[in-house]
Formats: C-alpha cells, sequence, structure tokens
C-alpha cells in the first residue's frame, strides 16, 4: 500500500453492497474489495495465497495510477488461531519516485476458516510510525465474478427493470460492475495489462545487478531498435531479454517503443512462489520499467 493513493469513493449503492457483503460458499487464496479508512474513503484492495498460506502478494489500487503490488507474510499465531498478515516487500508501483518518500503497509489478522475477510487492518511506514487504519472488506474472487456477472445480466434483459430505468443508467451500472470485475482476478499476476503510457518502478529489483524478461515469443530485429536502455545494457537471445545494470548504478530503466509490441507478453520470476506476467494491449504506445 502506497503512502499517496487516489481513494475512490462509491458511486452506486447497489454495487458497493454487491461487491463487498454478499455471502460466499467456499473460503478462496483469492480474495477482492476494499480497504475503507476512517473517514469513509475506499480504494480497491486485493489479495492471493498459495494453498498453505507460506506465501502471496496483495495489489493495492489495482489497476489505478498508484497500483502497488506487494510481497505479503503470514504468520500463523497459534493460540489465537489465526493467521497474521503483512504486507512485507513492495515488488512494483506505478507511482513516479517523486510522487512518494515511503510506503505504507498494513498489517491485519484472517481466520482461514471464515468465508470472507471482514476485519480492522493498521498500516505503519518503515519506521513503524503509523500512517493509517480502517476497515478491510474482501470477498472470494470466483463467487464475486458470479454474483456481478448474475446481475449484470439481469440489468441487460430484465424487462421490468428497463420500463422502470433509463438507457444511461443501466449502461452506467454496467460499466461500474466492468470496472468491478477486472479487480476480481482469480490471479491478478498473471494477467497485468499495461497501458498505453506506462510506468512501472520495480523497487524489488534495485539491489539486483540483472534482470532477465521471458517473451512469448521471439523479438525480432526490427523491433529491437524499439527498446532503450539507460544504465546498463541488454542481451537479447530468441525471447529472453537480460538487462546488466552498469557498474555502480542502483536503478536501470527499459522502454519500450511503438505498436510493434501489440499483444506481446513477457514473465518476469520473483521468487519460487511468484511470476508477474505483463500484457501489451492492442493499443500500445510506451512503457518504462526502472529495475
Amino acid at each position: 500500500m502506497v503512502k499517496l493513493i487516489t481513494f475512490l469513493k462509491p458511486e452506486i449503492l447497489l454495487l458497493y453492497f454487491l461487491a463487498f457483503f454478499y455471502s460466499s460458499d467456499l473460503v478462496s487464496q483469492s480474495y477482492s474489495g476494499a480497504l475503507i479508512v476512517q473517514d469513509s474513503l475506499s480504494f480497491p484492495y486485493y489479495l492471493h495465497s498459495n494453498n498453505n498460506y507460506s506465501a502471496g502478494y496483495s495489489v493495492a489500487d489495482i489497476n489505478g495510477a498508484t497500483e502497488t503490488l506487494s510481497l505479503v507474510k503470514f504468520s500463523w499465531l497459534e493460540q489465537e488461531e489465526i493467521h497474521q498478515i503483512e504486507e512485507d516487500k513492495v515488488v512494483y508501483t506505478r507511482l513516479n519516485p517523486e510522487s512518494y518518500d515511503d510506503f505504507c503497509k498494513i498489517l491485519f489478522r484472517h481466520n482461514p476458516n471464515t468465508k470472507s475477510i471482514d476485519t480492522e487492518f493498521s498500516a505503519v511506514l518503515s519506521d513503524n510510525t503509523s500512517c493509517g487504519s480502517g476497515l478491510i472488506k474482501l470477498e472470494d474472487t470466483k463467487k464475486l465474478r458470479a454474483k456481478l456477472q448474475k446481475v449484470q445480466s439481469k440489468i441487460e434483459k430484465n424487462k421490468l427493470l428497463k420500463s422502470l430505468t433509463s438507457q444511461d443508467d443501466r449502461q452506467l451500472s454496467i460499466e461500474k460492475i466492468n470496472d468491478l470485475l477486472k479487480l476480481s482476478a482469480t490471479n491478478y499476476a498473471t494477467q497485468i495489462t499495461l497501458k498505453k503510457k506506462d510506468y512501472i518502478d520495480f523497487l524489488f529489483f534495485r539491489n539486483q545487478q540483472k534482470v532477465v524478461l521471458t517473451f512469448d515469443r521471439n523479438i525480432p530485429q526490427n523491433i529491437v531498435e524499439n527498446i532503450n536502455v539507460s544504465n546498463g545494457k541488454i542481451k537479447i537471445k530468441g525471447n529472453i531479454i537480460t538487462l546488466t545494470k552498469s557498474a555502480n548504478s542502483k536503478s536501470s530503466s527499459i522502454q519500450f517503443q511503438g505498436a510493434e509490441f501489440n499483444n506481446y507478453s513477457f514473465d518476469i520470476k520473483i521468487n519460487r512462489y511468484l511470476n508477474l506476467r505483463f500484457v501489451y494491449p492492442s493499443e500500445f504506445t510506451e512503457a518504462s520499467f526502472i529495475f
């Protein structure tokens, strides 16, 4: 979770209710919902864990301008029979470095036998200074998607609803549902969509000398010239790009430009549990990655 965020106010009460307060049937390792701070403002939040709650990640402001993906640490509290969940390390953020001076990580507790997460959270900076608190409300993503899709179908097909509402109102509701569906990926890390002009700051790689990007196909020579590098050099072999940072450089950047990258994707390995896959959209323009 980043210190500076763009808060989102719920605009349609019905959708807010459906997104965060419906009853699910299964406990899942993937949750979607919101963090709600004390002044009743909220922003999207996503949590994913592996099967035995030994590793996972979170995404704050998912799909937003301040999107931040962090590794999550799970600690089992034996006496209370509950998990302590703590954001442990920032992997990347879409914020520019001048937009923040520290990151605000959240902590909360979760009973793995419950069907959703509805509890208080606290947040601290790197020196353990408090930077926020509030409520966290998350639901199983599969059930959330099914519920939202059912509501969407009713809005589109229900004759009584059509007679009582305007086309513009129904279209607005459908758009809001589509926005919520984007927040409900089964595993967000496998389908991170880049925007037309995107910026990804990988704090995770600051102290690593080499970074490997594995593309879904070979990179032809005619688009190599559209890859720009600063404070380092790249080696391209087939579908692999290896970035080697310059000596004494804490960070290097790679910029991809041009429509030739449309619909490409590449993977970055974070640890043995987590690979991130970034997908270039069909309307791609450029993206900058800081490592």
